[in-house]
């Protein structure tokens, strides 16, 4: 909720400080770097502190508290930017070990749980950018007092965080943890196995148009179909939470049929929506346009996951997330920038959807041609 409320706010923080484009893509970018240097790096350190899972995610629901209150009271763009760095470390971080518990305690069903994982997220996807615009569209509210009441929401949820995973990875069957230096070595490892790199670069491409949806979207309806903040906030609902009803499905899909079954139909019909947006303009045709591609935009990546994860040994879960967001968020943090340059130059907000169907289509021939394993020769069940 508080990610996908991000972008309809940046909105309104550009236009109360007066930020063109190339700052707006600043914001995004050092959202970006941040995000990568956190995955990057914690990787193995989460391997390593696997006693410590449960407390390091209730200190990530806690540094949202603080960034958020930071966010709302900043007085410059500057300080702005600084800030914003420092929120996306508590929001990467959690993804680190909450997707390595899930991988270790569901094997034979890996695509199906980091699914339903991800079937929470979408809950979150779906009311974010509504709550945000329903908030911002009252009269006594802007958006400096939206990010306190989320500040306030982060505080609750620590609470709720810390007293039901504050015993994650304590289990007694939970294998010995290894030396740091050992984590370290196994990523190495695994940046020289050519299928898990293949992986990562088709992730890349279609983390890079994702990121340019869903960054410049609530731009694309705001500014060039002139839509309220409120129906701008239902449109990109649409858009980034419609994996409610997809990720599950498609994730059990993949345990069952692979997961180049499910990858490559899914990255031709986004990448075929994606080219469509702009025709469509405002007719109600936009609404299934955008419920389509919500359909297959974070459902998709999380079946990347569970690809990269089929590749890897227990103990070295998070160091193989984090590579996959880390090395995808370093090249991508130019990508705000690319997609400021196609819209200042090549047509406007809308010119991004061509940019993110194009990367789409090259991410789906990507995977076509990568021999994945079976998931179900990989884990069998009862495994």
């Amino acid at each position: 909720m508080f990610d996908q409320g991000f972008p309809l706010l940046i909105t309104e923080i550009a236009a109360a400080m007066g930020l063109g484009t190339l700052q707006t893509a600043a914001i995004f970018a050092v959202r970006q770097g941040g995000s990568s240097a956190t995955s990057l790096g914690g990787g193995p350190f989460i391997d390593h502190l696997k006693s410590y899972w449960g407390l390091i995610l209730t200190a990530c629901m806690l540094g949202h508290a603080v960034t958020f209150a930071a966010i709302g009271g900043s007085p410059t763009f500057a300080l702005l930017v600084v800030v914003v760095f420092f929120l996306s470390i508590p929001g990467s971080l959690w993804h680190l070990p909450s997707a390595a518990a899930i991988s270790q305690r569901f094997p034979d069903r890996r695509g199906f749980a980091i699914s339903m994982h991800g079937f929470g997220s979408n809950l979150g996807n779906v009311s974010g950018p509504v709550i945000a615009g329903a908030l911002l569209g009252a009269s006594f509210i802007i958006w400096r007092h939206v990010f306190f009441i989320y500040a306030g929401l982060a505080v609750f949820m620590s609470f709720f965080v810390w007293w039901s995973l504050r015993g994650l990875g304590r289990e007694d069957d939970s294998p010995r943890t290894r030396s740091l230096g050992d984590q370290f070595v196994s990523a190495a490892a695994l940046l020289k196995n050519p299928v898990v790199m293949a992986l990562i670069f088709a992730a890349l491409l279609r983390g890079i148009g994702l990121n340019a949806l869903f960054n410049w979207t609530p731009f694309y309806l705001r500014e060039t179909l002139d839509m309220s903040v409120l129906q701008a906030g239902v449109y990109y609902a649409l858009l980034t939470g419609m994996g409610i009803v997809s990720a599950p499905l498609l994730g059990w899909l993949s345990d069952k049929w692979g997961r180049k079954a499910v990858l490559v139909p899914g990255f031709v019909v986004a990448a075929l929506l994606s080219l469509a947006v702009v025709s469509v303009g405002s007719s109600l045709l936009l609404i299934p346009v955008m419920a389509g591609l919500g359909l297959f935009s974070f459902a998709l990546h999380q079946i990347i996951q569970a690809s990269v994860l089929d590749y890897v040994g227990q103990g070295t879960e998070a160091t193989a997330i984090g590579l996959l967001f880390g090395i995808n968020g370093v090249i991508g943090i130019g990508s705000p920038f690319l997609a400021s340059a196609i819209i200042e130059h090549w047509g406007g907000y809308g010119t991004v959807y061509y940019y993110a169907g194009i990367l789409t289509l090259i991410t789906a021939v990507i995977i076509l041609m990568i021999p994945l394993r079976n998931p179900n020769a990989v884990n069998p069940a009862g495994s």
